[in-house]
């Protein structure tokens, strides 16, 4: 059988129950968990960055997808006429389903129901293919962590423990994208700058702690 991967992630399960209603109806065998960042750099106690993740077998994605689509094609025609969609500019509309991992689904089968009406048409196709470039640019490394090297390595030098985690974050730290693949979020010369501050600062670490033993032994 093959292995639950992420579909979709929701703030909480409230907001996520139509789908697993949905996919309770239609059989769809899924697997739901909190999943949270395994370190924050900031130490900031941070509520909002544990998201409720519903997995799926990727062979069931395209299945699920055509749920939640006929689902959402079905209240469309009940949608309130003073949605906030309604006020959006066509090109605002299409950076709906440009970034459609940082929308709910409804509102991308609404997007592109109202750039249809207004006459703009986004076939299924062109959907995939916007999907598909979304994930391509998520996909890139973040820009270089210059602040976080030049912290790490001061904070090494001075035998911080700190060190050894903002170097492991920067070696290690991966991101989830939309198709539920985990990239590298930093580019290799800076995973490789972490690799250094890690074991520079355990080390360094090391040296303080037996200076200290020394001293007072």
């Amino acid at each position: 059988m093959a292995d639950f991967v992420f579909y979709q992630q929701f703030p909480n399960p409230e907001v996520a129950a139509p789908l697993l209603q949905l996919l309770r109806q239609h059989e769809v065998p899924f697997e739901i968990s909190f999943d949270k960042p395994s370190f924050d750099p900031s130490f900031a106690h941070n509520e909002t960055s544990t998201h409720f993740v519903v997995k799926l077998q990727p062979a069931d994605f395209e299945t699920a997808r055509r749920l939640e689509e006929a689902e959402n094609q079905q209240l469309i025609s009940q949608v309130d006429p003073e949605h906030y969609l309604f006020t959006f500019t066509d090109a605002e509309l299409a950076d709906v389903l440009l970034k459609p991992d940082e929308w709910n689904s409804f509102d991308v089968t609404l997007a592109r129901q109202i750039l249809q009406d207004r006459g703009t048409v986004i076939s299924p196709e062109a959907a995939r293919l916007l999907r598909q470039q979304r994930t391509a640019d998520l996909a890139r490394p973040e820009p270089s962590q210059k602040a976080w090297i030049l912290w790490g390595y001061a904070s090494a030098l001075l035998g911080g423990l700190f060190a050894f985690f903002i170097g492991w974050h920067l070696y290690t730290h991966r991101k989830l994208l939309p198709d539920g693949r985990k990239v590298h979020a930093f580019t290799a010369p800076d995973r490789l700058h972490g690799l250094r501050i890690m074991v520079l600062g355990a080390v360094m670490l090391l040296v303080v702690v037996c200076v200290r033993i020394y001293w007072e032994g």
